[in-house]
């Protein structure tokens, strides 16, 4: 009897980028389902992080052209510069330095904002896109390439996109630097110094977003059970928020 020639699965057709964008919203299994079954797509991660990078910056100069904003952002970096001078971390002379050296609307502040959103953009989806890379390879015991858990983490950044344009337009409504999707919102009189207030600032909804959809792109891309995912995902999440706010480290 003949033996029956195997058939070749078809190769997957990859989603267009508009039917992507819509996936990360409605159908975030879908689009990673597409993602681990193609071939590497570097624009999965490189236009999502341009996009980034230009929202970014818009919504930066948006909140210049508002004094109000402009004003309490100077009184806060003073506020922080002043609490290092008390914790003897700068002397006056360099206070004085860093406080017209990071003046809110000077052309060094802009070019200081500039420099920071298009290097460091770069840099934070790479290392977060290596922790959670060795968080599947070790924690679950998952095989993926680097590079596909780079298009994964690039792809949230239309997440981010969202909380960028919902941040400003909260603190143009609410007139107040303060004002994020974050139970950050509700305290009055809130202070960057104080950690209660911190790490109400870290209870973001769009931070729960964004990690749901990393816990469901991990989850189809190292094929692994999503609730353990959501568990690694947020467990993480919650270790570096604790960090965060004891020492008063932000990355980004």
């Amino acid at each position: 009897m003949d033996e029956q020639t195997p058939v070749a699965a078809e190769p997957v057709k990859p989603m267009s980028f508009t039917d992507k964008i819509i996936n990360i919203f409605a159908s975030p299994s879908e689009l990673f389902d597409d993602v681990r079954l193609t071939p590497p797509t570097p624009s999965n991660w490189v236009i999502p992080m341009i996009l980034f990078i230009v929202v970014a910056f818009l919504m930066g100069q948006v909140m210049f052209m508002n004094p109000s904003l402009m004003s309490q952002m100077s009184d806060m970096m003073r506020a922080n510069i002043d609490k290092m001078v008390e914790e003897g971390r700068l002397t006056a002379e360099q206070a004085d330095q860093a406080a017209n050296f990071s003046k809110p609307g000077s052309g060094m502040f802009m070019i200081q904002q500039v420099a920071g959103i298009v290097i460091l953009t770069p840099i934070v989806l790479f290392l977060i896109s290596l922790i959670y890379w060795l968080l599947g390879k070790w924690g679950m015991k998952g095989k993926a390439p680097f590079m596909k858990v780079v298009e994964v983490i690039g792809l949230t950044f239309f997440i981010s996109i969202a909380e960028s344009i919902v941040t400003t337009i909260l603190m143009y409504v609410m007139d107040s630097i303060t004002a994020t999707p974050s139970m950050g919102a509700f305290v009055s009189n809130f202070d960057f110094t104080d950690k209660l207030h911190m790490a109400l600032a870290k209870v973001n909804i769009f931070t729960f977003w964004d990690l749901s959809i990393v816990s469901i792109g991990l989850s189809r891309l190292f094929q692994k059970d999503l609730v353990k995912v959501i568990v690694l995902v947020f467990a993480l999440w919650l270790v570096w928020s604790v960090f965060s706010v004891l020492t008063g480290f932000r990355l980004g």
